[in-house]
């Protein structure tokens, strides 16, 4: 088989060669001389050697003649001989870094991606092996995809001949092909190519093009990227690794987006921290950031200067408010950079239209003063919207109704409970939920001791002892309170200096036995001057409880009389146990969204919005069936979260209308994907050789190294051709004399 067969009917031109040498036996004149008498009678008994010298030295010339024929005809074989002599196909197996930093690009000069000049190194290759007719095979891997593959889907293109119509296949392809909005970790390509390398090796020529822009924080753990590289090279394929960009440029990125801790409610003003970072080695100043809400524009920030290399701090704060309860959209964009992708940043907060607190009084007390009233002033002080709606009960409503629909329970007395009242405030705790407790003169010690505490195992801290006096301090006039840490519930006070706090007096207390070893699930909020603890929280399942081992009521103290720290901390105090039930779960690119919905209300399956890519893709819907359980719950997991945006959850109820409600779900980018910083190129060249394989970039990258590694058949013929040339020189040299050489 011949590459150019057209090239064969050159042969019959071997009979030219035969037909000079007869016609050069031909032309000599007879010319009688009696001195060559004696010669000839020589020859003639040498004649037959040197006949077959001539017919030797023919056959020679024509051989080189058809071997040159046969080199520039470029034959194929197959089988073991042709293996043997380089006639193996070459497999091409390209791994494609797709993540998000391909798409750094210069614009401050309005340059193209760097990821159009990785598929620029696919074009050449192609375009290579066109010209070469070798019948090679190509497959593309993309890291995006790298996760699937491993798991047995195909890749993009697995193992597709490089003729007309498969390179054309692939030029298709890649003209529209985007960077994902991903960040993986290259070295899982890798896992691919050696299982490819595997599977190819014996029918081909497998060589591996690694194609990424080698960021610093992809090659932290290198040892594992060359151990790979390693194997590959032992199983007998080739690794070329291929920089697509040569130097680092200046990017801005968000990496994050929260709600400060406080009352989050209807038209209440909160906060929002959003996290900025500055990859480039200079200072940036006057940074833009404008905010949508509900995709209404705000007015915009600018931040002064970012330091290089450095994350804004403290993270920039801004204000936001939301008329209306339900799901709402924010959204944060930075001014445009290198990098488009982690330019932006978005939240869903749920907003309830208030935060709903549950006050549990005893039924009788014997001060005249009602604790719930202390704290319902507090909570809702004249004049002032704080988003918080108090409702207040006796301690059998915690046995007779469901807790789920509170934010914060206050226990204003820890006074006795029925023991399906204790199971269902440590069930509603255990699921998120926050409790206050306050301890006063009608609390029961023994029900705590015994129930609340339960040897460590309950909602309670510590251990009581007994209510027990504060001495007056008449010498040095310390403060009551001593603040330990930065509790939320104190952070407008500074470590009891507060003049407030000064003010507070306590006269009783309770007294509890220490921690006898340390628990990571009590911390120690504030102290009395005499040591002893005076409030505490304590981790109970996802929720969590804060204790006051005094009253709420100015009975066993004076904070609640008239004192502005106690209206502080009461907020704090409700802001910072609600917030144990968090707004909706920030996702990332590439995480899974789970789904669940309750049969008795909504159908068993869901329609997801799907949002649109900037100049990418336009938004899409899909469908999905979830699975009934036996506990009338249908579940089920969307896992295509490909883009960054806000997904829409649309679950259809049972009654004929068409009302649906929506979930609303936030996905971003990873924020360290777009770390711009890279490895240096003489340290990654000098790791890449110690695996012999070879570092080039994008930009000088050549075929010619790929292709020159294993002999040909043109090569093999044009190697016998010279062969036949040399002896064809030395055989002429034997058969012509001297004489006729010279002449």
């Amino acid at each position: 088989m011949f590459v150019y067969q057209s090239l064969l009917w050159f042969l019959p031109i071997l009979g030219l060669v035969v037909l000079i040498h007869l016609i050069n036996m031909f032309r000599h004149r007879r010319v009688e001389w009696a001195a060559l008498e004696f010669l000839l009678a020589s020859y003639k008994r040498s004649r037959t050697r040197i006949l077959m010298q001539q017919l030797l030295l023919l056959l020679l010339r024509m051989l080189v003649i058809a071997a040159a024929i046969f080199m520039l005809a470029r034959p194929k074989f197959e089988g073991i001989i042709g293996d043997l002599l380089g006639g193996k196909p070459t497999h091409h197996i390209i791994l494609l870094d797709d993540s998000y930093s391909m798409n750094d690009r210069n614009t401050a000069q309005g340059a193209g991606a760097i990821f159009d000049d990785a598929l620029g190194v696919i074009k050449q290759i192609i375009d290579t092996a066109a010209r070469r007719q070798n019948n090679d095979k190509l497959t593309l891997v993309r890291l995006s995809k790298t996760h699937a593959i491993n798991h047995g889907s195909p890749p993009d293109f697995a193992e597709i001949t490089l003729n007309e119509e498969g390179i054309q296949n692939i030029r298709d392809t890649i003209k529209s092909m985007p960077t994902s909005q991903g960040a993986f970790d290259p070295a899982d390509m890798l896992d691919s190519a050696i299982s490819l390398v595997r599977q190819s090796i014996a029918r081909s020529k497998p060589v591996v093009y690694f194609i990424s822009d080698f960021r610093s924080v992809n090659w932290q753990n290198h040892a594992e990227i060359l151990k790979k590289i390693s194997e590959i090279r032992t199983i007998g394929g080739g690794v070329r690794m291929i920089r697509a960009v040569d130097e680092e440029r200046a990017n801005l990125g968000i990496t994050s987006m929260q709600l400060v801790d406080g009352i989050h409610a209807a038209d209440v003003e909160m906060l929002i921290d959003a996290g900025i970072v500055n990859y480039g080695h200079d200072d940036i100043d006057n940074v833009h950031l404008s905010v949508s809400i509900d995709d209404v524009a705000q007015t915009g920030v600018t931040i002064p200067r970012i330091k290089a290399g450095e994350s804004l701090n403290p993270p920039l704060r801004f204000p936001v408010r939301f008329p209306n309860s339900g799901n709402h959209r924010v959204e944060i964009k930075l001014q445009p950079d290198s990098i488009a992708d982690d330019n932006s940043r978005m939240l869903v907060v749920n907003v309830p239209s208030a935060i709903e607190i549950l006050l549990i009084t005893p039924d009788r007390r014997t001060s005249s003063f009602d604790p719930a009233q202390f704290v319902r002033i507090a909570l809702s002080p004249s004049g002032i919207k704080s988003g918080i709606r108090t409702r207040t009960e006796p301690p059998s409503f915690l046995s007779a109704n469901p807790l789920k629909q509170y934010s914060v329970i206050f226990l204003l007395e820890a006074m006795q409970l029925e023991q399906t009242a204790i199971q269902s405030l440590e069930e509603y705790v255990s699921r998120g939920g926050g409790v206050a407790f306050f301890i006063g003169a009608d609390s029961n010690l023994d029900f705590v001791r015994t129930t609340l505490y339960n040897n460590g195992k309950g909602l309670f801290p510590f251990e009581p002892i007994a209510a027990a006096q504060l001495e007056p301090d008449l010498l040095a006039n310390k403060p009551d309170i001593n603040i330990v840490g930065n509790h939320p519930i104190f952070r407008l006070f500074s470590e009891g200096d507060s003049p407030l706090l000064a003010g507070v007096k306590i006269e009783k207390y309770l007294a509890t036995s220490q921690l006898k070893d340390k628990n990571e699930n009590v911390n120690i909020i504030a102290n009395l001057r005499n040591g002893q603890p005076l409030v505490a929280e304590k981790s109970f399942g996802k929720g969590k409880t804060i204790t006051f081992l005094t009253s709420v009521a100015p009975v066993w103290n004076n904070w609640g009389k008239g004192n502005p720290s106690f209206v502080v901390v009461m907020l704090e105090l409700a802001a910072s146990l609600a917030d144990t039930k968090k707004e909706t779960d920030q996702l990332l690119v590439g995480n899974s969204i789970p789904i669940s919905v309750d049969t008795s209300i909504f159908e068993p399956k869901v329609e997801i919005n799907i949002p649109p890519r900037e100049g990418i893709s336009e938004g899409s819907i899909t469908r999905l069936d979830l699975i009934n359980n036996d506990e009338g719950i249908a579940k089920g997991i969307f896992d295509k979260t490909e883009v960054a945006g806000f997904y829409e959850v649309k679950l259809q109820q049972h009654s004929n209308s068409n009302e649906k409600n929506i979930d609303l779900y936030a996905v971003n980018v990873q924020a360290n994907e777009g770390n711009t910083g890279l490895i240096d190129v003489s340290e990654l060249a000098m790791l890449i050789r110690s695996v012999n394989a070879s570092l080039e970039s994008a930009a000088g990258f050549s075929t010619s190294f790929d292709f020159s590694t294993s002999a040909s058949w043109s090569d093999i013929f044009l190697y016998i051709m010279i062969a036949f040339m040399m002896i064809e020189i030395f055989l002429a040299g034997r058969i012509i004399p001297p004489s006729k050489r010279s002449s």
